[in-house]
């Protein structure tokens, strides 16, 4: 199976080409700059297509042609949310492709203009952010994990290689054309941690964010979503779908710690 990866170079796209090459998948990358790939996924690639802007159709059709699948592991911008992946259905639609393994953002739209039937995935919080990219969550200088809340609330954490796993399991399972609904997460882990205030509090600066930015200013309290929506279990999603994929090992979140040492 020959699949393509949009946003190849992102934490959850390097994750997704290591899984399909141990299963003995071929795979394109398109993405801004194959520099921001390691060197094992370099060197395996069937060829690698450079993005030079969110609408750059023309490297879109490029890298679409003649794949089996495609999986969009696009940055979290909205602008990659629903214009680059707009034309990146589209190209995907004039070259036949039928498995699509997409951002949720704008499923309906696709339901209604597309015939294409995307897999739409979600996960827990992905453990590789959390903990090595957010210091506004985990501070490695000093050990503090910040949060809104009681400190027994549940999180559900999936780390990136994880998710690669899954998404290949997904898109090479039977039927995968038909399109699709899957939830892919780890068990839950209870924590001590340094509260910040209330879950009312947390809302209170999710909406107090929202009132002053506005939604194109959503960075400024992105991080008051999760800190609110997590422990108040809004985002929770039910029925899992991991018995569904038995191959995939699910990685514990203190196997990741001990594999991260400098978290």
């Amino acid at each position: 199976m020959l699949v393509l990866i949009a946003g190849i170079t992102g934490l959850v796209g390097i994750p997704c080409a290591r899984s399909a090459f141990e299963r003995g998948h071929k795979v394109r990358g398109l993405a801004r700059s194959i520099d921001n790939l390691p060197e094992d996924v370099r060197n395996q690639l069937e060829c690698f297509e450079t993005i030079s802007d969110y609408h750059d159709i023309a490297a879109m059709d490029r890298a679409t042609k003649g794949v089996d699948g495609i999986i969009c592991a696009f940055a979290a911008l909205p602008e990659m949310f629903m214009e680059t992946q707009f034309l990146l259905i589209r190209a995907a639609e004039r070259s036949g492709v039928k498995v699509y393994d997409d951002i949720r953002g704008f499923a309906h739209h696709v339901a209604v203009s597309s015939s294409i039937k995307p897999i739409y995935m979600f996960t827990g919080a992905i453990a590789d952010y959390s903990f090595k990219r957010s210091r506004c969550d985990w501070d490695p200088d000093t050990n503090t994990f910040n949060f809104h809340g009681p400190s027994t609330f549940p999180t559900r954490y999936t780390t990136a290689e994880d998710i690669g796993n899954y998404v290949l399991e997904v898109i090479t399972a039977p039927n995968t054309a038909n399109g699709d609904f899957s939830t892919a997460r780890e068990g839950r882990i209870t924590a001590k941690l340094n509260c910040l205030g209330s879950l009312k509090d947390a809302e209170d600066k999710l909406n107090e964010g929202q009132a002053e930015y506005g939604k194109s200013g959503w960075y400024n309290y992105i991080r008051y979503c999760y800190q609110y929506h997590i422990p108040a279990r809004s985002w929770d999603h039910e029925p899992a779908d991991v018995a569904r994929f038995p191959n995939v090992k699910q990685t514990r979140l203190e196997e990741f710690f001990r594999r991260n040492p400098d978290v």
